[in-house]
């Protein structure tokens, strides 16, 4: 006879359950802030990993196709709020904070020169005493108001009787006479009058031109950066301390876009409606969404909790000269603060320097 034992099987009281899931419970509020910090971290650094792709894709594409090609940083949100008319200007709606933040960058081009729609077309300009007037030939598309060619307040470039500079020249965007497409050049009549051709003046035949219009977004997919990283647009700019790309009131729908030549240099930069060859070093600060601060000063360097604040963000740099991409982590402003002279004086322009330290004496090693 085969005796069996039997063993009592013991269940879990309630205390014990209530005590496993208390050290559960303070587990996860200990882990979970750090698992999500080193996320945040993990997002930023490949949101610069993507972003120095992109942009080297874009200096690729230049050299391939001969022509400037770019990149094209879309603001988050692309539109003013309206004024409150008769306000008091300080109860009128302030920027959003969205304008001073990308999280969309797509590619740039440079549209194929435009000659005229016939052969041997050609271009007058005359002179109303204070502007040089672009006189296009009757069948250019340019006379149409509504070509989508050059839009109304648009700069672009032409070259006359194809040679010498392109001249800056934009589409008025209230013509005198009302309805009609108004062309001028960027040019004093007194001063400058000089560099335009003598048979494009209006006692000549007129002369052949290529205008160069602006870059436009091309039909290569966009880069969208991870959850929660953004380029962060209020401290980014050129030069040591330039932070150019802070949008204003008037220019919050306007991109931030950088062309590069075929040989992979910076070309032309355009922001807040202005076009400019920059002379330093280009920054774009990579962070974080929250910590966008499009008006703070950066007064209280020891508690700010601004993007240029956090040295576990980067800065995405490029040589002006060469194309040549660098990235960095933000030296740290509050060292230098300590050891300033009169750091009550230090402006904003100062602290962004010190933060893009590391660029210009680290891997940067030409500067600005």
């Amino acid at each position: 006879m085969h005796r069996h034992s039997h063993r009592r099987l013991q269940g879990m009281t309630l205390v014990e359950i209530l005590v496993v899931i208390s050290i559960i419970t303070f587990l996860a509020a200990i882990m979970v802030p750090s698992v999500k910090y080193q996320y945040r971290n993990r997002s930023v650094v490949e949101s610069e990993r993507q972003l120095q792709a992109f942009i080297g894709a874009a200096q690729s594409r230049a050299q391939q196709l001969g022509r400037p090609v770019g990149v094209w940083i879309e603001r988050f949100s692309k539109e003013a709020p309206a004024p409150i008319v008769g306000a008091n200007a300080a109860l009128n709606p302030v920027l959003p904070v969205g304008a001073n933040y990308a999280v969309s960058i797509y590619q740039a081009e440079v549209p194929r020169p435009y000659s005229g729609d016939l052969r041997d077309s050609r271009v007058r300009i005359t002179t109303n005493g204070s502007d040089w007037i672009i006189n296009f030939p009757p069948a250019s598309s340019l006379r149409n108001p509504n070509n989508p060619l050059i839009r109304p307040g648009e700069r672009f470039k032409i070259q006359l009787d194809h040679r010498g500079a392109f001249h800056e020249a934009i589409r008025l965007a209230t013509p005198s006479v009302p309805g009609a497409a108004e062309y001028v050049l960027l040019l004093d009549t007194v001063v400058t009058g000089g560099q335009i051709p003598k048979a494009a003046l209006p006692d000549g035949s007129g002369v052949p031109y290529t205008v160069h219009r602006r870059p436009v977004r091309s039909f290569v997919a966009p880069l969208r950066l991870p959850q929660g990283a953004v380029i962060d647009l209020s401290v980014s700019g050129m030069g040591p301390g330039g932070y150019e790309f802070n949008s204003t009131l008037a220019a919050a729908q306007r991109p931030v876009v950088v062309m590069f030549q075929p040989d992979g240099s910076v070309g032309d930069v355009y922001f807040d409606g202005v076009v400019d060859r920059p002379l330093g070093w280009i920054h774009f600060l990579v962070g974080r969404q929250e910590q966008v601060f499009p008006t703070t000063p950066l007064l209280d360097t020891e508690t700010e909790t601004a993007n240029l604040m956090n040295t576990a963000n980067r800065w995405v740099s490029i040589n002006h000269r060469t194309g040549s991409i660098t990235s960095e982590t933000l030296d740290n402003i509050n060292n230098w603060v300590r050891t300033a002279p009169n750091p009550g004086n230090l402006t904003l322009a100062d602290k962004i320097s010190f933060s893009r330290l590391l660029v210009r004496t680290g891997t940067g090693l030409e500067g600005n």
